[in-house]
């Protein structure tokens, strides 16, 4: 009889064991079906999740190579304005230095590629004002930083203006013609090798710069052109007069860290009635319109918490989550035409003070999750993205009440200037909740 028992009490020990060993192995690949059909884990589909829009008071876009020009009515956040400031630097050389042949100008001409981005309808016409700035680009405390609500004096005369079609002209070169008379002058300049041009200070004295922007008549999109340092901006045409005319220019390229947009949004929707410009503000879904908002241009974030974590300890006395997976299924206003949805969002861990910490990797921990954007082809409904944060919210029941940790789901481009990702997420209060937060719980 003792030997039954003591082999009854081994049996129930090494049970036990597997059990409570099989709770650690959290590198195990799960599937959905055996993970819900195990009578020791509770599933949860929906489990509760906050959702609030972290906006930035302002955010650095000088020094980005990338000119950011329009204006755009977008029905959810407003209207959006881009413009463009940058210094033009002195050639390094003058080829007209010593030239015993005469030369007669050309043109002068602006010379932008189009990256493909957009904020709005590509296919309506978009008219560019090129301006020359009164006010040198600098700031006094020296700092070679520039924000999207930085702004300088310009002569409201433009020096140039034209309406293009950017339709299919991603990487093709777009030309500006500028002022003869400017074309002219900076000709003459560079003929008779003027104080002017002598040395950079001087030359930036005498031309201090850009500014570029689009009316609000013809245009109704923000357009973002590639603009690499190194690479020409300006090109002044000229010929030489000699016995067989030959085509000569001077190009004119920019000094990187006194280029930079300004970007801006007057907000007409009552959802934002909350949001005030240049005032870094965490905004709750409730207070404004049970949705968030990502917006690159506007700097704005998505923060994501997750209130009730804690009581899944009143479950079982040990608890381990085995999956977390967050999925994101965005408002339809978010990719109806003319927007479309970002393919990749980032979504990293953040604190009180709401900016991005830690990224979430895939399980090699070499590769970024992007969310693995699937597109609902046939009815739109399952629409989404979805990321695993089965560590993350282990982690979060652990750090327990003190905890101050939560999600960003932020733009994946490479700055708030560079191009558009917008994204509109309902919250669970609403109809059609956008953030769905499915758990499987082993308990023991």
């Amino acid at each position: 009889m003792n030997f039954f028992k003591s082999l009854h009490n081994l049996l129930y020990f090494s049970i036990l064991a597997v059990l409570i060993s099989s709770c650690e192995k959290v590198n195990v690949e799960f599937g959905e079906s055996s993970l819900e059909a195990d009578p020791n884990i509770t599933f949860l589909d929906n489990y509760k999740v906050d959702i609030a829009t972290f906006k930035l008071d302002s955010f650095v876009t000088s020094s980005n190579q990338v000119l950011s020009l329009g204006y755009h009515y977008d029905p959810v956040f407003g209207v959006a304005k881009a413009g463009s400031y940058v210094q033009l630097k002195l050639p390094a050389s003058n080829p007209l230095l010593n030239q015993t042949l005469a030369v007669t100008f050309d043109s002068l001409e602006l010379i932008l590629k189009p990256s493909g981005e957009f904020y709005g309808d590509s296919a309506r016409p978009f008219k560019i004002n090129v301006y020359r700035l009164s006010q040198n680009i600098a700031n006094s405390s020296g700092i070679e930083s520039f924000y999207n609500t930085t702004s300088f004096a310009y002569d409201p005369a433009t020096i140039g203006q034209q309406t293009v079609s950017l339709y299919g002209r991603s990487g093709t070169a777009v030309h500006i013609r500028l002022s003869d008379i400017l074309g002219q002058e900076l000709l003459t300049k560079f003929k008779n090798n003027h104080d002017d041009i002598s040395t950079e200070e001087r030359f930036i004295n005498y031309f201090k710069g850009m500014y570029m922007n689009t009316d609000s008549v013809i245009t109704n999109s923000l357009a973002y052109f590639s603009a690499p340092a190194d690479s020409m901006l300006i090109r002044l045409n000229y010929h030489d007069n000699g016995l067989f005319p030959e085509k000569k220019h001077i190009d004119f390229n920019y000094t990187s860290t006194k280029q930079f947009n300004n970007l801006n949004f007057r907000h007409t929707n009552p959802n934002f009635a909350a949001f005030v410009n240049k005032k870094a503000q965490l905004i709750s879904s409730i207070a404004s319109g049970n949705q968030s908002y990502l917006n690159s241009n506007l700097g704005a974030y998505i923060k994501i918490s997750f209130p009730t974590i804690l009581n899944l300890k009143e479950l079982h006395p040990y608890i381990r989550i085995v999956k977390a997976e967050l999925v994101i299924k965005p408002d339809v206003k978010s990719y109806t035409y003319p927007y479309q949805l970002p393919e990749t969002l980032n979504l990293s861990t953040t604190d009180e003070n709401n900016y991005p910490l830690l990224a979430f990797f895939e399980s090699d921990n070499s590769t970024r999750q992007t969310g693995k954007l699937f597109v609902d082809r046939l009815f739109g409904e399952n629409t989404n993205y979805s990321y695993d944060i089965t560590g993350y919210i282990n982690t979060l029941v652990a750090e327990g009440q003190f905890s101050k940790s939560a999600i960003l789901l932020s733009t994946s481009v490479s700055g708030y200037d560079t191009g558009l990702q917008r994204l509109i997420l309902n919250d669970q209060n609403s109809n059609k909740t956008s953030v769905q937060l499915k758990l499987y719980v082993l308990g023991l």
